[in-house]
């Protein structure tokens, strides 16, 4: 399915551009220190929240690369958020259903690119040990668009909290300033509540070091443009963070371990199944089509038609 294939049920992310200029904009994850970081503080501020960063605080801005886990009106049983304006790829929209909410509903989804077909497809990145786990493509690792804003490209490599960094400054932030992105687990966690992992074989302390990875080869590119990316956490000291954290979810009474599914296996399944619908599709449009010269017939007829009109 191309970029744009779903373009005409959303609006482009470059119509959010210079919104928040000189702002203060908090990019909002879901990471374990969520779960111990003072919620009330986040309240009153610009908020992007990335996937499903609306279960722990309220956001001004929601995004996602994968709406059909993370949007909460797609997901069965969870309350609706009306308030919440999404950002995510028009592509990634899985099912008929998923296409009319959005119609419906234009004014809350804005769409953005990670791909220029105009540009050379950079090489993969072959796994750490040569054998297991999906390595993130690199088609959307463009630091031109960090650089300046570029139409509705947003940088992706492993992280939505790049994208969203990078719509952040887009929008005329001064401060973009990250939250419950760690970039870590803590003590064995991964989120602060009960969500997904996704880690497609990989192993999950190489991807975070790419999620840092991403974020720290934009950082300079920010600085130039005026923008102050830096992080905030509940601790009290960079040496103690595990051992504070343990501490806080003490002293909060908080759980201190959540142990998350990864989804990887049953994600697969689903895309494996799309991707064979979608051929078996593509076949049947073709088989519809006439060839040869029933087709030169049928064009000669139509002509004919035409002319006779």
């Amino acid at each position: 399915m191309s970029e744009r294939s779903d373009a005409s049920s959303l609006r482009r992310v470059d119509e959010l551009y210079g919104r928040h200029r000189g702002a203060d904009l908090y990019v909002v994850g879901t990471g374990a220190s969520m779960r111990v970081f003072p919620l009330d503080f986040l309240r009153d501020k610009l908020t992007i929240g990335l996937n499903q960063a609306w279960k722990l605080v309220p956001t001004t801005y929601a995004i996602t690369m994968r709406p059909e886990l993370n949007v909460p009106e797609f997901i069965p049983g969870e309350t609706p958020r009306p308030e919440l304006i999404w950002i995510t790829k028009h592509n990634k929209l899985t099912s008929d259903e998923q296409r009319a909410f959005v119609a419906q509903q234009q004014q809350r989804f804005f769409y953005f690119r990670t791909e220029d077909k105009s540009r050379p497809a950079p090489p993969p990145i072959p796994s750490a040990d040569g054998k297991g786990g999906v390595e993130p493509s690199q088609a959307g690792r463009v630091l031109d668009w960090v650089a300046r804003p570029t139409e509705d490209y947003l940088y992706l490599w492993t992280s939505i909290s790049q994208s969203a960094v990078n719509l952040a400054a887009n929008m005329g932030a001064k401060n973009v300033i990250l939250v419950g992105c760690d970039n870590c687990a803590l003590e064995g966690n991964h989120h602060a509540h009960d969500q997904h992992t996704f880690w497609k074989g990989a192993d999950p302390d190489r991807r975070y070091h790419q999620y840092w990875e991403g974020l720290a080869e934009m950082r300079p590119l920010l600085r130039a443009r005026g923008v102050t990316l830096m992080t905030m956490t509940p601790f009290l000291g960079l040496g103690q963070v595990g051992e504070d954290f343990q501490r806080l979810c003490e002293e909060l009474a908080k759980p201190k371990l959540i142990v998350n599914e990864d989804i990887t296996a049953s994600q697969h399944g689903a895309l494996a199944e799309q991707q064979a619908a979608r051929a078996q599709q593509r076949a049947a449009a073709k088989a519809a089509r006439p060839r040869g010269l029933a087709a030169w017939m049928a064009r000669l007829a139509g002509k004919s038609r035409a002319a006779g009109e």
